[in-house]
């Protein structure tokens, strides 16, 4: 075998770093990672030998008579370890003495990049002194996460050239060991006076110490620090984990508890005394679980070979705060050597091009030039053999990037294996860096949920017990309340423990005929960088995480992440392949992301496409009165952003696929954050949000929140009693689950109706009562959402409902939630219902229904002709029959979509109203105004015109009329009144739809039917 390729090895070392201190172990841990000597690569004089003393028997032995790597492990492939975990390097070696007190150094260590010919763990030299004659120590190279590249890594040991003081070295293992700290559970600490431990069923091992405040400030609880654990060459932070407990949760306010650490060798005090109080950014948020905290400012030089103690000592603030609970203190590195960063970077590492299913097919490059030059970038096998020149001598500078297909210059997959994408200019190669080529996993299409209105809440996992009696009884009263409230649904966040406690949560949710949405260990398996990179791993974690629970009857969905606030396209489209990996190792259970903001909804939405669109539209913000909804989470950034449109635009994009049957449901706000933006609604707003929210296309309520947490009031409170907002709640569910027939049968369509009355009388931001049309496709029946936006008092509200807008006749309206008949009077233009009561925030559900004996003749797409490359038959669930005509705008249009109807289906010399119900698709949905913050489109110029020609005669009935593109809302079919007319009965005549020459406003123009109804 050839030896290993070092770089000019001594030119790069700009410092020979001393020798860590020796660490001795007896045996490696079960969950160790242990390379032995038969996967040693030996160079030059370097064998393996039988060795009594070494674990297996066998060591592997060089010559100290050169500086080269004689004992070298190469690996690429790290998928057997934890991803993402950052691992402790050791190497076991003992050396010969040739001398009976050597001088020098013995020998040498590290870990190197072979790809990216650099070190990744940096060259370790050991003097002679600190070693013994022929006795097995341990030497920790550094501190790393192995599995974050797929790059060649060279695990080597090195002579010193030193043969006269230390002949011989040995190797017998090379140990990965899973980095952990130093962690001082409260068994350990050293209590004194008042201070006691106690059960405490949210720590994670039902103890905590307890610190009693009062009078003086005593070090009441005091975790000693091992030093033996300690390493004299590096910097350490420490962290607690406490449980603050308040005499009253609105009120408390002033100091908890102090802090310090104390050097009792030196008497000197590394971190000095620290009080937290409700001012401190740690301890500001309120919280009932356990919450850690950060104690030093800057790292700690910690010396092995002294004393501390981390003590914690009480405050005269026990009015406010009676005690703290200490559940452990850990001392952590405050620096890991990980990958250092490379100026070359490559997402994914691992790419499975073979199958073609869009998930990591390809792997996108970027790298870094300190300036101007002549690039070129190529693929190379394993050999060095050229695959792919991806840029050839191209003059660049600054960040570039570009991707590689796994495709060779022949436009041919490339077979499975090692590759590395080099980039290089005239003087030689810059950076390098693998690509592996990999089989990937399977996908599977998953089973659409069956439709179901959810009635929920969002729910604080971290209030979950970890001991089993206290999880039971605490489950028990929680579930008990949400099935109280009418809930049917619960979404958990932060659902971090034991299998066990997975399973308790959705036993006893079965029992309570409760249904969950979580994903255990969510923050931990989808906020790793190293599972973005390879999917075998990311699918063996999901597995892993679901394979307990994912069978369990009272699963309903999984969700991945909360709020993805970021542009980022290498994650965005992470989250979607850990979606479809989900849903295809468990096809019963959709995988849902509870989306944020218009513009990280869109794009996260438009590339993950889950199932369900889950969306957090708030708008009750401080500093805008009761019943005004219009600033949304009152940041100035989104000041273009009014609720209702908000409503709208996330309601829209579940239908710009008009192939998707995605609901959406919204988490609606029923808290306040307060000074942060948000302010509690009043009872009345959030009846009237959940109202607008129905009436804005949502089909998914989940209030938030449950438990009363940091800095919002939920519907129970901080000793979980049931608050006014439970009652709120509870009533709203009542409603919602004997409105859901209702709510499941009911398409947004284009709104036929306008409201006086219902205004909030606080502000001018919503003048009237908000009213949006909807209509049940399997009956024709139509649908009206009223909601008054008077929020502090009750109103009458009038009601006219546009007849042309409305395509039918009616022959009753009805409130839906109780049945009772609305009376309306009937006029030539319209339908009014006057003065109609509601209560302060209420909505109403009115149903509008259908007569069904008119005379009606329907000409679906299927009938209709098509010009210009309109199409027909376009699959679309929003459409009366599942199928729509369409039209893609181009720069010139005409009468692309007409109907010649059959004339012998309409009565001779009868007058007849002809309607058309076409849609449009915006060029743009958002855009980012000259401030930079989004605003959401309103197209100008037209939309399409209609009409009807007579192609005998050369005439028309009636003339072209022209809709504007602003007065059409976004992917809602509009029934348009094309005119009144007698058709002929001899003459040739045709209906037309033509599409403006305006894509620049109108993407697409799409036809449902037209049709006629008998005078």
């Amino acid at each position: 075998m050839n030896k290993v390729k070092k770089a000019s090895l001594h030119a790069t070392i700009c410092l020979v770093l001393s020798i860590m201190i020796g660490i001795d172990k007896t045996s490696a841990s079960g969950t160790d990672f242990v390379i032995q000597e038969d996967q040693f690569q030996y160079y030059n004089d370097g064998i393996t030998v039988t060795d009594t003393t070494a674990r297996n028997g066998f060591a592997g032995k060089m010559s100290n008579t050169s500086e080269d790597w004689n004992i070298s492990h190469i690996r690429s492939d790290f998928s057997d370890l934890q991803p993402g975990r950052s691992y402790d390097v050791f190497m076991r070696i003992k050396v010969d003495h040739t001398a009976a007190n050597p001088t020098g150094n013995a020998f040498a260590f590290g870990v190197w990049d072979n790809t990216y010919r650099d070190y990744i763990l940096p060259l370790k030299t050991v003097p002679s002194s600190q070693t013994q004659d022929m006795t097995w120590k341990e030497y920790r190279v550094g501190t790393f996460v192995p599995n974050l590249s797929v790059n060649q890594l060279v695990f080597f040991v090195a002579g010193t050239d030193n043969a006269s003081q230390v002949s011989e070295i040995y190797v017998d293992e090379i140990i990965l060991i899973p980095h952990e700290s130093i962690v001082i559970e409260d068994s350990s600490f050293i209590l004194h006076n008042s201070s006691v431990l106690t059960s405490s069923p949210l720590a994670s091992d039902n103890s905590a110490a307890v610190l009693y405040n009062g009078p003086g400030s005593n070090w009441n609880i005091q975790a000693p620090i091992d030093g033996t654990k300690l390493r004299a060459d590096e910097t350490y932070d420490i962290h607690a984990i406490v449980q603050i407990d308040r005499a009253d949760w609105n009120s408390s306010a002033g100091d908890i508890f102090g802090v310090v650490v104390y050097d009792s060798t030196t008497g000197t005090y590394p971190v000095p005394p620290k009080v937290y109080s409700t001012s401190s950014l740690e301890t500001q948020d309120k919280f009932k679980f356990y919450i850690g905290i950060k104690i030093n400012a800057a790292p700690l030089a910690l010396d092995p070979t002294h004393v501390y103690h981390v003590s914690f000592y009480q405050v005269d603030n026990a009015a406010q705060f009676p005690s703290i609970k200490v559940d452990q203190v850990s001392i952590v590195e405050s620096e890991i050597n990980d990958n250092p960063e490379q100026l070359i970077k490559v997402k994914p590492y691992k790419i499975s091009p073979g199958n073609q299913d869009d998930l990591n097919d390809s792997a996108g490059i970027t790298y870094s030039l300190s300036g101007a030059q002549t690039i070129s970038a190529k693929i190379v096998d394993s050999s060095g053999s050229p695959v792919k020149t991806l840029v050839n001598n191209v003059s660049q500078s600054g960040t570039a990037k570009i991707s590689w297909d796994g495709k060779n210059n022949a436009n041919a997959i490339v077979p499975n294996g090692m590759y590395t994408v080099v980039i290089s200019n005239p003087s030689g190669e810059l950076y390098k860096k693998n690509i592996q080529v990999i089989t990937g996993v399977a996908l599977n299409d998953p089973i659409a949920p069956a439709p179901l209105v959810a009635r929920g809440t969002w729910f604080e996992g971290g209030e979950i017990p970890f001991q089993s009696t206290a999880r039971i009884s605490y489950l028990n009263n929680s579930f008990q309340d949400l099935k109280d409230a009418n809930m049917n649904m619960v979404s958990i966040a932060n659902w971090n423990g034991s299998t066990a406690l997975y399973t308790d949560t959705l036993d006893r949710a079965a029992a309570y005929d409760i249904q969950v949405m979580a994903f255990p260990m969510a923050y931990a398996t989808f906020s790793n960088p190293t599972l973005e990179n390879d999917e075998i791993a990311l699918y063996n974690q999901i597995n892993a995480r679901i394979a307990p629970i994912k069978d369990h009857p009272a699963l309903y969905a999984y969700v991945l992440k909360d709020e993805p606030m970021n542009l980022d396209i290498d994650h965005a489209h992470f989250l979607r392949n850990a979606k479809r990996m989900t849903e295809s190792i468990d096809p019963y259970h959709q995988a849902l992301i509870d989306y944020v903001t218009p513009e990280y909804t869109e794009f996260h939405y438009g590339i993950q496409q889950t199932q369900t669109l889950l969306t957090d539209p708030y708008g009750a913000a401080i500093g805008y009165p009761i019943g005004d909804f219009t600033h949304y989470m009152n940041h100035p950034y989104y000041a273009n952003i009014d609720y209702k449109p908000y409503l709208d635009f996330l309601h829209m994009l579940t239908k710009k696929d008009i192939q998707n049957r995605a609901p959406w449901w919204t988490v609606v706000q029923n808290y306040g954050h307060e000074p942060t933006g948000l302010r509690d609604p009043i009872p009345a707003e959030t009846r009237a949000m959940t109202y607008l929210n129905i009436g804005h296309g949502s089909k998914g309520f989940l209030y938030f929140i449950y438990q009363t947490e940091s800095l919002w009031e939920g519907m129970v409170d901080e000793n979980y009693n049931r608050g006014p907002k439970f009652g709120t709640v509870q009533t709203l569910f009542n409603e919602i689950k004997t409105l859901e027939p209702t709510i499941l049968s009911m398409t947004k369509i284009a709104n036929v109706a306008t409201t006086i009355g219902g205004g909030n009388t606080t502000s001018s931001a919503h003048p009237n009562a908000d009213v949006t049309t909807h209509e049940n496709l399997a009956t024709g029946d139509k649908y009206l959402v009223v909601v008054n936006h008077n929020c502090l008092s009750s109103a009458n509200v009038t009601i006219k409902i546009d007849r042309a807008k409305l395509g039918m006749d009616i022959t009753e309206i009805r409130d839906s939630l109780t049945n009772a008949s609305i009376s309306y009077t009937t006029y030539p233009d319209r339908y009014e219902i006057s003065s109609l009561a509601f209560a302060a925030g209420d909505g109403k559900i009115l149903k509008l229904t259908k007569d069904t004996t008119q005379s009606v003749y329907v000409g679906q797409d299927s009938d209709l002709n098509m010009f210009g490359g309109a199409t027909k038959n376009n699959a679309d669930v929003s459409a009366s029959d599942g199928k729509t005509a369409i039209k893609l705008v181009g720069a010139a249009n005409g009468w692309d979509v007409q109907w010649s109807w059959d004339k012998s289906r309409l009565v001779p010399g009868a007058t007849y109203d002809l309607y058309a119900v076409v849609k449009i698709k915006y060029a743009d949905d958002l855009y980012f105004d000259a401030n930079g913050k989004p605003a959401f489109s309103i197209p100008s110029g037209n939309a399409f015109s209609y009409g009807v020609y007579d192609a005998t005669t050369n005439s028309y009935p009636f003339g072209t009329t022209t809709v504007q593109a602003s007065a059409m809302e976004n992917m809602l079919w509009h029934t348009i009144k094309i005119g009144s007319f007698v058709p002929s009965q001899t003459n040739n005549q045709y209906a037309y739809i033509w599409p403006a020459d305006n894509p620049a406003n109108v993407y697409a123009v799409y036809v449902d039917k037209l049709y006629f109804v008998k005078q």
